[in-house]
């Protein structure tokens, strides 16, 4: 059995999903709703649930907001979202889920079900500590923290201290400044989206490099751009141009 708080402003929201657990995760027992942010801290410190479903967008103080005010996190969240971009980025940065509203049950299910494997594993906790600080910065789009998928389970590495991305299949090397390497789980088309807010350029169907890292460009079919620490990448013919045009800002 989980124990679980539903905190979102709309009623209707939380008769959803009030339903959809009632119907389609069992294992799940609802100990209290909350209209709010005041009022989800106060279910939260009464029912000491071991899952929270949070509404991000909520008037007054957000579900980010809420989250700042806990010292620590030791429940599971289960965020809903109905639109904001950063709000999805922020908790993309921190490999964690979300549903996006309007809910169905598939969705709901999926969600419960990673949620009682994180926990029985016991993984999250850092991933909330990378959430918590994302949110803290003032640019949204700039966010500073990155939990990657391992092979051997979460890393966290500084945006700032990644040199450039290797696509492998289904699998991403990420490499760093250090000269260490983490093989992610996840495709590079995923970190493009998730990283170019942050200065990073695709520069290949194989390579993503972060611009802060560019010392130097040199023309040919393509090119190639040196990167610090002498790694030499070569550009595609038909990503040039767009690299050209991004070197120049």
């Amino acid at each position: 059995m989980l124990k679980a708080v539903i905190i979102d402003d709309e009623p209707h929201a939380r008769e959803k999903m009030l339903l959809l657990l009632q119907r389609y995760c069992p294992e799940v027992v609802v100990m209290g709703t909350a209209k709010d942010a005041a009022e989800g801290l106060a279910a939260i410190a009464v029912h000491k649930p071991d899952l929270v479903f949070l509404d991000i967008e909520m008037p007054v103080l957000s579900g980010f907001d809420l989250l700042r005010q806990l010292d620590s996190i030791n429940f599971e969240i289960i965020f809903a979202t109905a639109h904001d971009h950063y709000a999805i980025k922020a908790i993309k940065f921190s490999a964690l889920d979300y549903l996006v509203k309007p809910i169905d049950f598939e969705q709901m299910q999926n969600a419960v079900q990673k949620a009682a494997r994180r926990i029985e594993e016991k993984t999250s906790i850092i991933q909330y500590q990378v959430l918590k600080e994302n949110i803290q910065q003032t640019q949204a789009p700039m966010l500073q923290q990155l939990a990657i998928p391992a092979q051997t389970g979460m890393s966290f590495v500084k945006v700032s201290d990644i040199l450039y991305c290797e696509a492998d299949s289904n699998y991403t090397h990420i490499y760093l400044m250090n000269k260490q390497k983490v093989v992610s789980s996840r495709v590079l088309k995923e970190y493009e989206e998730l990283l170019k807010d942050n200065g990073f350029i695709r520069i290949h169907h194989s390579h993503l490099v972060n611009r802060a890292h560019i010392i130097q460009y040199i023309k040919g079919e393509g090119g190639q751009v040196i990167l610090k620490g002498g790694v030499s990448l070569s550009v595609s013919r038909r990503k040039k141009e767009e690299v050209m045009e991004r070197l120049k800002k």
